[in-house]
């Protein structure tokens, strides 16, 4: 009897895509930062703070989902 593969988990490739949207968002903020100075500077900065924050949130709750529904 050949084992069969579990169907992919919805909610983690879910997850997943809203990792890399969320660091390809903090990248871009980050590259912005590096070109700002100024007042321009202040804003690059939060808004680069914010996809930080937003990518983090998602990464855990990516690993949570997979610690818990075990479908790494």
């Amino acid at each position: 009897m050949v084992p069969t593969e579990n169907p992919p988990c919805k909610a983690r490739e879910i997850l997943k895509a809203r990792v890399r949207a969320d660091l390809k968002v903090y990248g871009d903020a980050v590259n912005t930062l590096q070109r700002s100075m100024g007042r321009d500077f202040k804003k690059a900065h939060a808004n680069a703070e914010r996809a930080r924050l937003a990518f983090e949130t998602a990464s855990k709750k990516l690993a949570d989902h997979v610690a818990s529904h075990g479908c790494g």
